[in-house]
């Protein structure tokens, strides 16, 4: 037994002299992330930064959308909306692209000029003095993937009050990012470091998405170790009327370590699922060829028999309409008229109906089962979130959804957007434990906890500073280890 003591001993002592320090940066990090999020465009924000549409000129018909594009590329959608006072039309594509068109013309967009990016980072928030726009294809805020599809893009500091910086996409003419000065100096220390969100690194996503899983799994193997070591001498000498073998930092590093080290553990593992990718788990976004079949093929010009003008005047908003989506779900197309997240209405793109307000529940169940070759269980509206599909701070999710449950051997969820249609997420039985073992275990979103935010949010920050203490103490331990052998050794006399 002693040599599997010995064992855990060196493993313990090797990792922690190298993952230390940065396990106790992740405590404190994390307890950033607990109050400000890593910066990003809601969808309210995103209207805030969208022109009415002004269409008196517009537009060129729809079809012409089509002989812009090559035979083989799959549309899944395309918006329309205005971009430095001209309407624009973006093309998405099934492989997730996209192409625009200046659509009074229906002219390729080339890209959004210096001048057109000022006057689109202004829209709405008019100033007298100048500014300045720096044109780049990614920064510390814009480096995900997820932003591929926009750039070049330009980024324009506005000198507000809140220090504002705005990104304008060059392909699409509209702001895909914002960030405040208070955002970015907190993420700094926060998300930044949380993530390894390093751009050098996080531009190339497998690389970086290789070594935020080995360091994790080196942070798990770590603090398993050091907690087995823990228990042990602990339960050896209080058989002997004593708490701990050690004395000083070391003492209060085993102690500690006992009381919190189940919660370091845990919150290591599950920071590791977080950069599951699919390795262990399924992963909720739906293939190209599950999203095609939810349309029920992809969207072509004969799906459109009723022309945009003539869909317009039957629109009847409140507000002025900033945004239309042309989308296609169960083999129908849809007009969607949007002012804003709230506002908007829907209509048949074939027929001339009345229009509403949202997607119907048997257009979008009759698509649902389309996805898989199985039946429908159930269905249920997710009006205000529940245990698997609820907003938090870093996901916020669009309300209402509707769940639809298969009964396919994995029995998969569908989770669907119904105010634009789209099928968001695929939750199978893999994917719903997975919620738990990551963001059960990681954010603590149980079911008491969540209806208690503020209570949750304390109870984190106490362990995380719990926990960076601990990581402290380890390091203090390593450095000292560290030095006391670097030093030479008196000779013998």
């Amino acid at each position: 037994m002693r040599w599997v003591s010995a064992g855990l001993t060196g493993i313990h002592r090797v990792l922690g002299v190298g993952i230390g320090l940065l396990v106790m940066l992740w405590f404190g990090s994390g307890a950033v992330l607990l109050f400000v999020p890593y910066p990003s465009l809601t969808e309210a924000e995103r209207f805030q930064w969208l022109e009415p549409l002004q269409l008196e000129y517009c537009c060129v018909p729809l079809e012409s959308v089509w002989s812009q594009v090559g035979p083989s590329q799959g549309v899944e959608r395309v918006r329309l909306l205005m971009a430095a006072g001209r309407p624009v039309y973006v093309i998405y594509f099934l492989d997730g692209t996209l192409t625009s068109l200046w659509a009074d013309r229906g002219e390729p967009m080339s890209g959004v000029a210096y001048s057109d990016a000022l006057r689109i980072a202004q829209q709405g928030v008019p100033r007298e003095d100048e500014i300045a726009a720096e044109a780049l294809q990614d920064d510390q805020w814009t480096v995900q993937q997820r932003f591929d599809p926009y750039r070049p893009l330009w980024k324009v500091p506005l000198h507000d009050a809140d220090g504002r910086e705005v990104y304008v996409s060059s392909k699409t003419g509209e702001v895909v990012m914002e960030t405040t000065v208070f955002e970015r100096r907190w993420n700094t220390v926060g998300a930044v470091i949380h993530w390894l969100y390093v751009p050098v690194l996080r531009r190339h996503w497998a690389a970086w998405d290789q070594t935020v899983w080995w360091l994790a799994a080196a942070g798990v193997v770590t603090a398993a170790t050091g907690f087995v070591l823990g228990l042990q001498h602990l339960h050896h000498w209080r058989r002997q009327g004593h708490s701990s073998p050690f004395s000083g930092i070391k003492r209060w590093h085993h102690l500690f370590g006992v009381a919190i080290g189940s919660v370091v553990c845990t919150w290591l593992l599950s920071g590791m699922f977080s950069m599951d990718h699919g390795r262990w788990f399924s992963i909720p976004e739906p293939t190209v060829d599950q999203r095609q079949r939810f349309m029920g093929g992809t969207l072509v010009p004969e799906d459109i028999a009723v022309p945009l003008r003539d869909a317009m005047r039957q629109a009847q908003l409140g507000d002025a309409v900033k945004e239309i989506l042309v989308t296609k779900v169960g083999g129908v197309s849809y007009y969607v008229f949007r002012s804003d997240p709230e506002q908007q209405v829907v209509m048949s793109a074939v027929t001339a109906h009345a229009p509403f307000l949202e997607f119907g529940l048997q257009a979008l169940r009759q698509a649902a089962k389309a996805v898989f070759p199985a039946h429908e269980i159930k269905r249920s509206e997710i009006t205000y979130g529940d245990m698997y599909y609820y907003s938090t701070t870093h996901n916020p999710r669009p309300l209402p959804g509707l769940r639809v449950v298969l009964d396919n051997p994995a029995q998969t969820w569908l989770h669907i957007d119904m105010k634009t249609g789209q099928l968001m997420e695929l939750m199978d039985h893999s994917r719903r434990v997975y919620r738990w073992l990551f963001h059960g275990l990681h954010s603590w979103d149980i079911p008491f906890l969540l209806e208690h935010d503020r209570q949750r949010k304390i109870l984190l920050l106490v362990f995380c500073v719990a926990g960076f203490l601990f990581s402290l103490s380890g390091v203090y331990l390593g450095i000292t280890v560290f030095v006391g052998r670097s030093q030479p050794k008196p000779p013998a006399t």
